[in-house]
């Protein structure tokens, strides 16, 4: 696909999708969702690919849909911008349960406003680092709307079923201190300081060992719906299955070696 309003890059096993119409805060529109599912599929099917790092371009992480209304060529009074060609839930049922079956870690570098759609595509990453300027918001009650891509789901799991509550009723602004304080945010550095700790981050998980990272990625989001019999199990199968690989022999290598070990994937 040739992207217009997304920068997708590949990188040292780290896969980077940047909502790229600084100009509307990254807000969303029909093309745009459509550029952001395509490279969302393209790098999970990548097995060079080991992280998924998401940013916004400019001062704003996703102000959430584009509502802004387009000129009638008929002179008729302009409409809202429709939030897509799919039934209204077409993209964020996809983009929720692709990054639920993801198999890689996800990053989001919150980087100003993540708001509406754009705070629950957030919350589908598994970690959130913000700048002192990152700031979350939920305003859908303040227009009669309803929470999108499975945020009731994550985000009282993330921050308690009251804070959710307060957060997703009220519609009021968290902002990055205060989320840190609530564990919706993993770090909270100064704004030029931000590119550097998500790039950290992911090259981190990058160089961990992948399939020990995908198979525990799987054990917490079945854990979240899960039972204490099926987790116990998973992780005795995973356990098995993990100690007969050759990254399984590589890492106790490496520590006797003191030296960084340096996992393939097998």
């Amino acid at each position: 696909m040739d992207y217009q309003e997304i920068i997708y890059e590949k990188a040292d096993r780290v896969a980077t999708i940047t909502f790229n119409r600084p100009e509307r805060l990254n807000a969303l529109t029909q093309s745009m969702r459509a550029e952001i599912l395509d490279a969302i599929k393209d790098a999970s099917a990548d097995d060079n690919m080991r992280v998924v790092v998401f940013k916004g371009a400019g001062k704003g992480f996703c102000a959430g849909a584009d509502l802004t209304p387009k000129p009638s060529p008929s002179g008729e009074p302009a409409q809202p911008a429709p939030n897509s060609g799919l039934p209204r839930d077409g993209f964020q049922e996809t983009f929720a349960r692709v990054m639920w079956d993801m198999s890689k870690p996800a990053v989001a570098s919150i980087n100003g406003a993540a708001a509406g759609l754009g705070f629950g595509m957030a919350l589908s990453c598994d970690m959130r680092i913000a700048s002192t300027a990152g700031k979350f918001a939920a305003a859908f009650s303040r227009i009669s709307l309803v929470p999108e891509a499975c945020m009731t789901f994550y985000l009282p799991r993330i921050v308690g079923l009251a804070r959710a509550a307060e957060i997703l009723y009220t519609g009021r602004q968290v902002w990055a201190d205060e989320a840190l304080g609530m564990g919706l945010v993993n770090q909270v550095v100064p704004p030029e300081e931000l590119d550097h700790a998500v790039d950290s981050m992911a090259q981190t998980l990058a160089n961990a060992a992948p399939i020990a990272i995908q198979l525990t990625r799987r054990e917490l989001y079945r854990g979240l719906e899960g039972t204490f019999a099926g987790q116990l199990e998973m992780e005795l199968f995973h356990q098995k299955f993990v100690g007969r690989t050759l990254d399984a022999r590589e890492g106790p290598r490496a520590f006797m070696e003191k030296r960084e070990p340096d996992f393939q994937g097998r």
